[in-house]
């Protein structure tokens, strides 16, 4: 357990209970159509929303990207059009990439425009992406059961083993991978440089997003349940927020640590903020 607590941490080695309190900030406007993730990019201080809008894995030319500001205001509704089924993003510095069933779509978020497609035949459905420091973007193939790496302008499969079972949701610290597996729900960390991995909780159903409480601890999501829980660095789960009984769906989530604000794409045509208290 030691081992798993050093590797799970991102600077705090203490762990701190857990004891604030989800509240809705607001909704946002009907207008979004199945809004499946959220990412924040704090040189703009907006929010980029993917949009599937069609069937699941459908290769259609619907899907596209929506701008919208933390208070939950749409400042651009389709702000990149013409994609397939976007699902996870990643951010560095002014580059953008947006998993797109077997492609990543490289956004220049200065200019608007498509810079790169990285087309992988191969691919089931990219599903998540995360990226570091380094600049390194790393990508799940859900249905493939792999991890694949944007380095050097060239994407390449990066892990391929049997404790992958529908990956799906990433987290990029500075020495691991975070990774969250739907199939067998466990979240494991993945050392970058060795690629040895342990397990850091189990036991949530539907697991899709993960991201940094801006501690020593993690927010996930467990999607068709309508749940969000808190993970601490001891890998204890508590559950802090369950929509499912107004039958709302937790997707790819995002938490602006500096804003206490939780974003859920609720995969309809909402968007929802919550704030820390």
């Amino acid at each position: 357990m030691k081992k798993i607590i050093q590797l799970a941490l991102l600077t705090i080695s203490s762990t701190i209970c857990f004891s604030q309190n989800l509240s809705k900030a607001w909704v946002s406007d009907s207008l979004f159509l199945k809004p499946e993730s959220a990412l924040y990019d704090p040189s703009k201080n907006i929010v980029y929303i993917s949009n599937i809008n069609g069937e699941y894995l459908a290769k259609d030319g619907n899907g596209f990207i929506s701008k919208i500001k933390t208070n939950g205001k749409i400042e651009t509704l389709k702000w990149i059009e013409g994609l397939d089924n976007p699902q996870g993003m990643g951010l560095y510095k002014n580059k953008l990439y947006i998993a797109d069933i077997n492609r990543i779509i490289q956004i220049n978020t200065t200019t608007s425009k498509i810079e790169n497609i990285f087309i992988v035949e191969d691919a089931k459905f990219f599903n998540d992406i995360a990226s570091d420091s380094n600049g390194d973007i790393y990508i799940s193939d859900c249905f493939g059961n792999k991890i694949y790496k944007i380095s050097d302008g060239k994407i390449e499969v990066w892990l391929d083993e049997n404790f992958l079972s529908a990956p799906n949701g990433l987290y990029c610290s500075k020495d691991n991978l975070l990774l969250l597996n739907m199939n067998n729900k466990t979240a494991y960390t993945i050392n970058k440089s060795t690629k040895k991995y342990n397990i850091i909780f189990s036991g949530i159903d539907n697991l899709d997003g993960i991201v940094s409480d801006g501690n020593n601890g993690f927010f996930v999501s467990g999607a068709w349940q309508g749940q969000i829980f808190h993970i601490d660095s001891n890998g204890n789960k508590k559950l802090i927020l369950d929509l499912g009984k107004e039958k709302i769906i937790s997707a790819d989530i995002e938490y602006i640590v500096n804003k206490k604000l939780l974003i859920i794409p609720t995969l309809y045509k909402t968007v929802i903020g919550y704030k820390l208290k």
